[in-house]
């Protein structure tokens, strides 16, 4: 895993920025904002900016110039710029979420370029947010810090990747050596990952979970959401991606569609539900070697689109149970035929030796 210092800043920034985002929304925007049903219009207002936008804000990173490092460095000063200023509950949402995707997009590049070939860097950099969400929905609602702690925090995130985060702007240093995923057409493959992707989105909006009122199981299963993610990459690492996001889709669907209630079953479920994060992550970017960036968004668009229809409909309990199921299937299906085996080998091109792009294969 390349450059294990820039991960770890990159990742605690992670951390700190959506606490930032969700420390503004809960704590600012909430009680701001006026009925309920703004709240609802906010919130999905806030998901299109912070996700959807970072198609676009990743097509500028790949033809720019500037290194990954910057677009990070500016959201946390957007976030910061959203988290202190004196405007309407609006103007905070906006300007947050607008820094939400510029930090996104450039974490997103740092997390797939410096690879190494694998799928652990990137699940351990997307993994940081879940935590981040947990802690500012907390200390947001209860009024916990002082907006200066919030922004002081956002200020050494900043500073740190200023200093330590500007690499200029090089080739991608991953090349995945695998076996061939059962579909070989580029399009199917990431067409397919990005299924499955609305697929997680879609089932995690609409999985209820037990018990909201007690703060520790509100914390266990952003903690279990957390692990699956930091884990993923890992474990697809040492066992192959597909035989890990089949096996663990398979044994989460039954847990997520029955197991709601249950605080054992559903953080399993949970855990074995996001162990596919960092698989279709990176399956979509070794699809598209020099676009790091439109390949990051492309997966939050697909966040986007599959969590929006919570927005506009409400699923009947009697239900859930079954579509969960036939839901989980079909994304069961989608990366059985996108997902490369097991790795036989891993090989990393020092490319700045030979002055060429790096070439995945999938």
């Amino acid at each position: 895993m390349r450059n294990k210092p820039a991960l770890a800043i990159f990742s605690f920034s992670h951390l700190v920025v959506d606490f930032a985002c969700f420390y503004v929304l809960m704590g600012v925007f909430s009680s701001g904002a006026g009925s309920s049903q703004l709240v609802v219009a906010g919130f999905l207002l806030y998901n299109l900016i912070a996700f959807a936008l970072q198609v676009f804000f990743g097509i500028v990173a790949d033809g720019g110039k500037s290194a990954h490092g910057y677009y990070a460095f500016l959201g946390c000063i957007v976030v910061l710029l959203g988290v202190s200023i004196q405007a309407s509950p609006w103007i905070h949402l906006v300007t947050c979420a607008f820094g939400n995707a510029l930090f996104h997009v450039g974490g997103g590049i740092d997390s797939l370029v410096h690879a190494g070939g694998r799928y652990a860097r990137s699940g351990v950099f997307i993994s940081f947010g879940a935590l981040g969400v947990m802690l500012g929905t907390l200390v947001g609602r209860g009024a916990l810090l002082p907006f200066g702690a919030v922004s002081l925090l956002l200020i050494i995130c900043s500073a740190l990747i200023y200093i330590f985060c500007r690499q200029p702007k090089a080739h991608n240093e991953a090349i995945f050596s695998l076996p061939p995923a059962r579909v070989s057409l580029p399009a199917m493959v990431i067409g397919l990952c990005l299924i499955s992707i609305i697929i997680r989105a879609s089932v995690g909006a609409y999985t209820p979970l037990f018990e909201r009122g007690t703060t520790l199981r509100f914390v266990i299963p952003a903690v279990s959401v957390f692990a699956g993610k930091f884990m993923g990459g890992f474990l697809a690492d040492r066992f192959g991606a597909r035989l890990v996001v089949v096996i663990s889709l398979l044994v989460s669907a039954p847990l997520l569609a029955f197991g709601n209630t249950q605080v054992v079953l559903c953080c399993t479920g949970l855990f074995l539900f996001n162990i596919t994060t960092a698989v279709t992550l990176c399956v979509v970017f070794s699809h598209l070697p020099a676009h790091p960036g439109f390949s990051f968004g492309l997966t939050t668009l697909a966040l986007f689109i599959g969590s929006s229809f919570s927005f506009f409909w409400l699923m009947p309990e009697g239900i859930r149970p079954f579509l969960t199921v036939t839901l989980v299937a079909a994304s069961v299906v989608c990366l059985a035929l996108a997902t490369p085996g097991k790795s036989t080998r891993h090989t990393v091109a020092a490319v700045a030796e030979n002055g060429t792009n790096t070439r995945f294969s999938l």
